[in-house]
């Protein structure tokens, strides 16, 4: 395999969200606005995903958003699910504005080899990040008896 068709199949699984195993990882549409929650906008953020052989690495922009108004909760049902409020706009008269200020919230279903119970995140510079490891891979040999 040449390395373009490595970078095509890369790209195309990207594309798709597809992880290892062949389980889809569903996202919903980036930057899409959702009904207002109270009188501020809320959107879903962008996000990235990553995978290697120890964790899933999931990667949301959430410009404004603060360790005081995240929470990323993990439901073995409903995936992971982000909400970010974001901070108040500073006093005074707007007087020129190309972000609109808004809420962040996403739900993300992962793969069953992903141990919610045991993320971790953080958020900095409006990058909010969550480590997912994978859950170890278990076998065992069962006899069989006669019988």
């Amino acid at each position: 395999m040449t390395w373009n068709e490595v970078l095509s199949n890369i790209r195309e699984k990207i594309r798709r969200g597809v992880g290892r195993g062949g389980q889809d990882v569903q996202l919903a549409s980036p930057g899409t606005r959702l009904e207002p929650l109270g009188d501020v906008s809320l959107f879903g953020p962008a996000v990235d995903v990553y995978e290697s052989d120890e964790e899933v690495l999931i990667q949301a922009d959430v410009p404004g958003g603060t360790r005081e108004g995240a929470t990323v909760a993990w439901d073995e049902a409903r995936g992971l699910t982000l909400l970010v409020k974001s901070q108040a706009l500073p006093a005074g008269t707007l007087w020129k504005s190309e972000f609109e200020p808004g809420d962040w919230y996403r739900t993300i279903e992962l793969p069953e080899y992903a141990d919610g119970a045991k993320a971790t995140s953080t958020i900095k510079d409006g990058v909010l990040t969550v480590r997912i490891p994978k859950r170890a891979a278990t076998s065992k040999l069962i006899p069989v008896k006669a019988g």
